[in-house]
This record gives structure tokens, sequence and C-alpha cells, in this order.
């Protein structure tokens, strides 16, 4: 029988790196669900909020970012469009 666990962890000095090695060890379906997350807690941000978080995301990135941005993105565009 599956149960639900509910746990607040609160973490103070995770870094980038740390994040995306935490991420990175998810398979598909678990980074897909945090883009779902990110997105849920987002959505409700009040006036321009992801948008202008998503301008701030890209004017800050640097090469290898925009290069794993572009990635995600074509691959999103041709898994849409089969």
């Amino acid at each position: 029988m599956s149960q639900t666990v509910t746990r607040t962890v609160e973490i103070n000095d995770l870094t980038p790196q740390e994040l995306a090695h935490l991420f990175t060890e998810l398979g598909s379906d678990d980074q897909a669900a945090f883009f779902s997350a990110v997105w849920n807690i987002a959505k409700a941000w009040p006036g321009a909020g992801w948008c202008m978080q998503a301008l701030g995301i890209c004017e800050e990135a640097d090469s290898d970012a925009r290069s794993a941005i572009k990635a995600l993105a074509e691959h999103y565009n041709a898994a849409v469009s089969a």
C-alpha cells in the first residue's frame, strides 16, 4: 500500500551546481515534474511574474545555459509537433 508523506526541508546554502546535480540524477519523468512544479509556483506570482523571471534568466544565462535552454526548446517543439 502506497502512502503519502509530506515533509519540509530547509536548505539555506544549496548552490546552483548542487541543484543541477540533483536535477540530473532524476529520470526524465521527474525532470518534467520539476518543471511542472516550478510552473505551479510561478504562475501565481503577481504582475509580470514568470515572464519577468524568464527574461531575467535569459539575460543572465551564459553560453552553456543558453545551449541547454535552446536544446530543451528544440526538443519541446519536436515533441509537441509529432
